[in-house]
């Protein structure tokens, strides 16, 4: 039997059969893998407790015929003050499951791998600010679209190929990024954008959290930004993530 040793974030797992999990790993070096669990709900598995969503481990996995299997971990992270508060969970959950939704199995992706672990590392630093967890949902937004090659055009309208000036623009989700004044009636769901917008997002693509400086005050474009953020997940994915609905539900609850 031949065993192969990985290391990843826990994306998300689900309980099968009586007694077993499918764990979703995103790893360093195959990317998004769906393993089993077997037995590691019975009472006496030691395992299961290692393996819990955010936790960044080191898995032995041994191949079947059914499917991988994960024979031994070894937990090097696990984000416990992102398990503090809602506001932190469900930031966490939002990461998770927007790597989960963005990426395909078997698709080694090392910068997205790291990435993650970036993310989660943040999250930790993070305080209980609302502001800061919305900031810090957008950059992961902007940042693994960029990583996953959905990243906008900010520099040329996407219809003409000109290039954009600092104002009089709308952002386009169905064309990828925006359009200049002579262009905006080629997509009639596209947003106005404010002219700090763009470079807000630019910062967002290609900046490390660190890098990021202060939000712009204004909060016209926070907002702006937000409903731009929501609309090119909309579009990309087709579908609400399910933990962008507990993001809005732990807002409500604030």
């Amino acid at each position: 039997m031949s065993l192969l040793d990985v290391t990843g974030v826990v994306l998300n797992r689900r309980d099968v059969r009586e007694d077993s999990r499918l764990y979703t790993i995103f790893t360093h070096e195959r990317g998004k893998l769906e393993v089993f669990g077997r037995g590691i709900r019975k009472g006496q598995a030691k395992l299961g407790g290692h393996l819990e969503p955010g936790a960044t481990v080191r898995v032995t996995l041994a191949q079947g015929k059914t499917g991988e299997t994960i024979t031994a971990v070894e937990r090097q992270h696990y984000p416990a003050h992102a398990m503090s508060d809602l506001g932190h969970l469900a930031s966490l959950g939002f990461t998770l499951s927007l790597v989960d939704a963005m990426t395909k199995p078997e698709s080694a992706d090392p910068p997205l791998a790291s990435f993650v672990q970036e993310a989660i590392g943040t999250l930790e630093n993070l305080d209980g600010d609302p502001d800061d967890h919305s900031r810090f949902r957008m950059w992961v937004t902007w940042h693994v679209l960029g990583l996953t090659g959905h990243s906008p055009e900010l520099d040329h309208c996407v219809h003409c190929r000109k290039p954009l000036p600092e104002s009089g623009t709308t952002y386009s989700a169905l064309l990828g990024g925006w359009l200049g004044p002579e262009c905006v009636g080629h997509d009639a769901s596209a947003k106005q954008s404010p002219p700090e917008a763009r470079s807000t997002i630019r910062q967002f693509v290609h900046s490390a959290w660190v890098e990021l400086p202060a939000f712009p005050p204004d909060r016209s474009v926070e907002r702006a930004v937000a409903s731009m953020s929501r609309a090119a997940l909309d579009h990309v994915l087709e579908r609400q993530l399910p933990a962008d609905r507990f993001v809005q539900f732990t807002r409500a609850l604030g």
